[in-house]
């Protein structure tokens, strides 16, 4: 399976890091790279996350990094798109593409 991230989870993942790296850069790097290596499995293994439980779509599923943040993708195809990146305690309606 093919993984590609949208502009919109791009962008999202710019803001998270961009934050976090006002105070402290190497936490924001590491960050990076937690988030690259839970989504490096998802070809091999597209349903390694949970159903999102607010939509109840087996295709909409999410990963959780440190226990703060979700990585939301959905399966299509052949591909596997990541949607957005959000923190758990963020309202999901901020971070929802289709809300943008």
């Amino acid at each position: 399976m093919k993984l590609i991230w949208s502009p919109f989870s791009l962008s999202k993942l710019d803001d998270i890091l961009e934050f976090i790296a006002r105070d402290n850069v190497d936490a924001a790097l590491a960050l990076i790279d937690e988030f690259e290596e839970r989504v490096k499995g998802l070809a091999a293994h597209p349903l390694k996350g949970r159903m999102v439980p607010s939509l109840n779509d087996e295709l909409k599923r999410e990963l959780i990094v440190r226990d703060h943040y979700l990585i939301v993708y959905e399966i299509q195809d052949n591909t596997i798109e990541i949607l957005t990146i959000r923190h758990a305690k963020q309202d999901p309606d901020e971070s929802n593409p289709d809300r943008k």
